[in-house]
């Protein structure tokens, strides 16, 4: 058993160790990134926003896409229902920004997809013919005042399908649910990168209105319900590739309690489990020695401990190369998150408040954001029903969703 786990220990270390390097690569490609030209021209450019319920501070996020430092663009609201709680707010904001070219469509609800991808064609249907770009947002991202330009900066490239951001979550008041959420969903960012690897987020990409026919998005998103998985995949199968744009991590304000954390974490490994079975897989394989490795390594520490206490054992010094190698591999995750919180604050340094409170949740919470994706992923093992926004999804596969209306509002 001492060599079982003195091999685990091996493995968890060499993966600590390509994460350090990739976490530094990706530090070289993001300050490349930053300082590259943005793209010179300016296409006419449609955004499609679907809405439901109210977002935290919805007003400031729908103010942002309104406010974009771009000549020539309309942005598409659009809600399932015309009786939908975001309208006001929505109606609110326009109008403070009278010469801005918005609109108010209903799509109606499907029993074939998920509410939000059918929000989205019916978006797609109704935005201005004459638009070559479609990006799509989401209402509770708040997108800095360049992020359309930033988002175009490289969707001409020959063999560049779609762009794509993310986003980071900033607590508001630095909760622990909230924090862990934070540097949960910030490990699933860092797998974004400089390769041809990447995965869309919904909440932030674009696609050239033209490769909706090459990549045929809308019949991937017929019986769908993850938009950005499915134009993934569409954008994959036509021989491209989704380009990550580091600048368009966009921010995400608000808190979150524990029940809300422990869903909308597993509902996202759920949807990964069901659309991209490859990255579900890799997850497991990531997570599962590191956690495993940590529970008998602690487990291994009590226990010596206590023999040593029970037997008034002198010899308490061989716990020292256990401590150790705890600590390695605790110092590698640490770096690793640092290397993250630092990228983080070079992007968004009017958040430098809450990152500045929150830094522990970044360097030390590595073992709970692994513990708490094996949970999530034992969850997934068996269910394939998620809740979101109100909506149950019962995931047949990624082709067949049976949908059923809930009264559980979910974000």
């Amino acid at each position: 058993m001492e060599d079982i786990f003195y091999l685990l220990a091996t493995v968890v270390i060499l993966k600590g160790l390509v994460g350090v390097l990739q976490g530094l690569h990706y530090r070289r490609y993001l300050q490349r990134e930053i300082h590259d030209v943005p793209y010179s021209s300016s296409p006419m450019v449609s955004v499609i926003v679907p809405c439901k319920g109210q977002d935290f501070e919805l007003a400031q996020n729908l103010h942002s896409i309104l406010d974009q430092d771009y000549k020539d663009y309309e942005v598409v609201f659009v809600t399932a229902s015309d009786k939908d709680s975001s309208l006001p707010v929505i109606h609110e904001v326009i109008k403070i920004f009278p010469s801005r070219r918005a609109k108010i469509v209903r799509a109606g609800f499907s029993e074939e997809r998920g509410e939000k991808v059918n929000n989205l064609i019916q978006g797609i249907h109704q935005s201005d013919r004459k638009s070559q770009v479609l990006v799509f947002a989401d209402s509770d991202c708040r997108p800095h005042r360049f992020w359309l330009k930033d988002l175009l900066k490289s969707l001409y490239e020959p063999d560049v399908g779609a762009c794509t951001g993310y986003r980071w979550f900033f607590p508001r008041n630095g909760n622990f649910a909230s924090v862990l959420r934070a540097s949960w969903n910030g490990a699933i960012a860092s797998l974004l990168g400089n390769h041809k690897h990447n995965f869309a987020w919904g909440g932030s990409m674009a696609i050239q209105r033209s490769n909706l026919k090459s990549t045929n998005l809308l019949k991937y998103w017929e019986h769908s319900i993850s938009d950005d998985f499915s134009l993934t995949e569409a954008v994959h199968n036509a021989s491209l590739h989704v380009h990550f744009e580091p600048r368009c991590l966009v921010s995400s304000h608000g808190n979150c309690t524990w029940s809300e954390l422990l869903e909308w974490s597993s509902r996202q490994i759920i949807i990964t489990k069901i659309y991209s079975r490859g990255l579900w897989k890799l997850t497991f394989l990531s997570e599962v020695p590191f956690v495993l490795f940590f529970c008998w390594a602690l487990g291994k520490l009590v226990w010596l401990l206590a023999t040593a206490v029970s037997t008034v054992n002198s010899e308490i010094v061989t716990v020292l190369p256990l401590l150790i190698l705890i600590g390695i591999v605790f110092l590698l995750s640490s770096i690793r998150g640092f290397l993250r919180w630092e990228m983080v604050r070079s992007l968004h340094p009017e958040e430098k408040e809450s990152l500045d409170r929150d830094w522990w949740g970044y360097l030390f919470l590595a073992p709970v954001v692994s513990t708490l994706t094996i949970y999530n992923l034992i969850i997934s093992l068996f269910s394939s029903t998620i809740r979101w926004r109100g909506v149950c999804y019962d995931l047949k596969s990624k082709d067949e969703v049976h949908i059923r209306h809930d009264t559980k509002k979910n974000k």
